[in-house]
């Protein structure tokens, strides 16, 4: 497989992208994630403590990417771990019908994996509308979903989003974890910064991003089925400082409130459609995504439902769990927002 994420042909800037190769760990360092724990499950704050613990004694340079990550992003916004340890057994899993969790899988390398690479960029998080509220969520193929902008669409393209862009409390990472490919190892995660967008912006439409003049949708997820456009909060696209901003995006389900606002978003998509890049993740590989900064996607494949579809696992990642302490409950991760 190509290491190198692929792009538009026309694409003039650098296609580098900070890979973590983690294919080379010696017996100790794999037996870090392979060696049995807590159930993430059934005592899930024990699993998280002792995967945290467990990163703590990850190689050095692991753990130094993850920092930089962390601290000072880069410009793709994202961070690729590849070849991370698998649960022992994996290839005679099938990939869970309608993506809830798996029976068969009875082991949790994989939970491991998002749980200690997580634990070095904050506070692993869910919320209660989105599978139940489980940390770990299974991301495949639906049937009768092909066409709905959801992690369980598969063939259309899944359009450029911050996740959870409408919510008070939305990650600063998401994280996800490749379990299998699809059949036709076409599937391409899509992303584009804002980074790599900014300077094809002109100053007029920079300011404007910069206003509250922008009302998002909630995700069909949380409850928008008929994928409403503008029932979310008005808030600005931008935001930060002004030489680098942090991203709002979604681009179904966003509309600007005036004429000239319009015009502002729709330079924006067309940079993002001239800057995006896109990476085909095998089994192993870990993609830390800077949801602040990084907008992603999907490209479209064609599922076979013969249960080896298309498997990741998803986890969402927050600096400070105080800021959602009113919307959990006491001693749990899951945030509980009504909309």
């Amino acid at each position: 497989m190509n290491l190198t994420p692929s792009q538009p042909a026309s694409q003039s800037i650098s296609t580098d992208v900070r890979l973590v190769d983690c294919r080379g760990f010696d017996e100790v360092n794999m037996n870090l994630f392979l060696a049995p724990g807590p159930n993430p499950y059934q005592d899930t704050e024990e699993f998280l403590f002792d995967c945290e613990m467990r990163a703590d004694e990850m190689p050095r340079f692991v753990r130094r990417a993850l920092l930089e990550f962390q601290v000072r992003s880069n410009p793709d916004g994202i961070l690729l771990l590849k070849g991370l340890p698998i649960d022992p057994g994996l290839y005679y899993v099938h990939t869970p019908l309608n993506a809830q969790r798996s029976q068969e899988k009875t082991t949790f390398v994989s939970e491991r994996c998002l749980a200690m690479i997580g634990s070095r960029l904050g506070h692993l998080v869910s919320y209660i509308q989105e599978k139940n509220g489980d940390l770990f969520q299974n991301l495949a193929p639906v049937k009768g979903q092909e066409t709905i902008q959801s992690s369980g669409g598969s063939q259309t393209r899944l359009q450029f989003h911050r996740e959870t862009v409408f919510h008070p409390y939305a990650p600063e990472y998401l994280l996800l974890f490749c379990l299998r490919p699809d059949h036709d190892r076409i599937a391409e995660t899509t992303y584009a910064s804002i980074t790599h967008a900014l300077p094809l912006l002109s100053a007029e439409h920079r300011s404007l991003l910069f206003q509250p003049l922008y009302r998002t949708g909630i995700d069909y997820s949380f409850g928008n089925l008929q994928t409403v456009k503008g029932n979310g909060p008005v808030l600005p696209v931008l935001y930060g400082n002004p030489d680098d901003p942090f991203l709002n995006y979604d681009e179904d389900l966003m509309e600007a409130l005036t004429p000239e606002a319009q015009d502002a978003l729709d330079a924006l998509k067309a940079a993002i459609a001239q800057v995006y890049r896109g990476v085909k993740l095998d089994t192993g590989d870990l993609l830390c995504i800077d949801n602040r900064r990084t907008v992603h996607g999907r490209s479209s494949f064609t599922p076979r439902y013969d249960g080896f579809d298309r498997w990741l696992q998803r986890s969402f990642v927050v600096r400070d769990l105080g800021e959602s302490a009113g919307d959990r409950h006491l001693g749990e991760r899951v945030i509980r927002t009504a909309f």
